[in-house]
């Protein structure tokens, strides 16, 4: 079986029963598809920065250990989910500032073959924020600027920073609004 596949259904495994916050009847799996499938449209992609995307919340978001990816993926693919789990999900008596900022620093040394996952992940979570309430939408977008601009993930691919800016242009305008763009 291709890594692919194990990595699909290790996902799809490990994140059965979970939503998407803001979207109830929207499978959490169909997430990291989104994120697989955009890294796969990437220039020079590689079997291991698909694998990753399919793993990369599974230890922040269903209790999995670094090792049990290890063992049944090898390390670069385990060290890949361990660059984009935000050291934060160990550190919850710190606020939620302090949080974001721990992860931004860590983040920010991830190398741009793994730190491009990041990116399209925020892309996709920004896509799917309209059923948030209005002043979460407002904190998770100033949250995402600090993200990309403090990171270099702007610098990384130029449809990417395109499909961000429409991202938070949509959600701006939602937000003020109150009506799809």
């Amino acid at each position: 079986m291709s890594q692919i596949v194990k990595a699909a259904n290790f996902a799809r495994e490990a994140h059965h029963g979970q939503f998407r916050k803001y979207s109830s009847k929207v499978p959490y799996i169909v997430h990291p598809a989104r994120v697989a499938a955009r890294v796969m449209t990437l220039y020079n992609y590689t079997e291991t920065q698909v694998c990753v995307a399919w793993l990369h919340d599974v230890v922040e978001d269903c209790g999995v250990d670094l090792k049990d990816i290890e063992d049944q993926f090898g390390f670069n693919i385990a060290y890949g989910v361990h660059c984009l789990t935000n050291p934060s999900k160990h550190r919850p008596e710190l606020s939620r500032a302090d949080r974001k900022s721990l992860d931004r620093e860590h983040i920010k040394y991830v190398e741009p073959y793994f730190k491009i996952i990041k990116f399209i992940d925020r892309i996709d979570n920004l896509r799917d924020m309209v059923n948030a309430p209005p002043d979460f939408i407002d904190l998770y977008l100033k949250e995402s600027d600090l993200l990309v601009r403090e990171c270099c993930l702007l610098e990384l691919d130029e449809s990417l920073d395109r499909e961000y800016n429409d991202a938070v242009e949509f959600l701006r305008t939602y937000v003020e609004t109150g009506e799809y763009p």
